[in-house]
């Protein structure tokens, strides 16, 4: 996993590894890169707003607000799950102080895209509550669940697990019959 060195987060946080926090910036940038998509050109999130592309804006104003404590750790999500909300926080933050008198327009796309966002936020929470609900009291599907929100990659789960990749499909496919059996009963 390369450098293992431990960042200590403010205020006796858990510790992060950089990689981890490597990880995290790539995942948030890349997430608000795909809800952004279509309304970076021009408009409140275009690049000569931010003097950089809107993704990187907001993933390092996320890491930034994360580390140095300005956002409360919540150490039960992904370090990415927490920045993503923070990201989402920010631009809407940004979006409400855009100048709605010059740009009506744009205001009304840029609040249509901030409640998608907020409603992606709170299907993905939904999500994840449902796969724990299903998992029940198996210890490997609960912890497959775990790594999945935490990671969300199958080579770096099967790293993280220490099981090899075909065991992290394994279970992702036990965890599927699970909701399929439910759905139908």
């Amino acid at each position: 996993m390369g450098n293992r060195q431990k960042w200590k987060l403010h205020e006796g946080r858990d510790t992060v590894s950089d990689s981890e926090w490597w990880l995290a910036l790539e995942v948030t940038a890349k997430w608000i890169a795909k809800k952004l998509a279509g309304h970076m050109n021009g408009g409140a999130f275009d690049e000569s707003v931010f003097g950089m592309p809107a993704p990187e804006h907001f993933a390092n104003q996320a890491f930034e607000k994360l580390y140095t404590g300005e956002w409360e750790w919540c150490s039960y999500r992904a370090v990415h799950t927490q920045m993503i909300r923070i990201a989402l926080s920010d631009m809407h933050h940004h979006l409400e102080a855009w100048d709605e008198d010059e740009r009506p327009e744009l205001v009304e796309i840029n609040e249509r895209l901030a409640d998608r966002l907020a409603e992606d936020m709170d299907f993905m929470d939904l999500m994840y509550d449902k796969a724990y609900e299903y998992a029940g009291n198996d210890d490997d599907l609960v912890e497959y669940v775990r790594a999945v929100r935490k990671y969300n990659n199958y080579d770096v789960i099967a790293e993280e697990l220490k099981i090899e990749k075909t065991k992290v499909y394994q279970r992702q496919r036990k965890l599927f019959r699970r909701i399929e059996a439910k759905e139908v009963s």
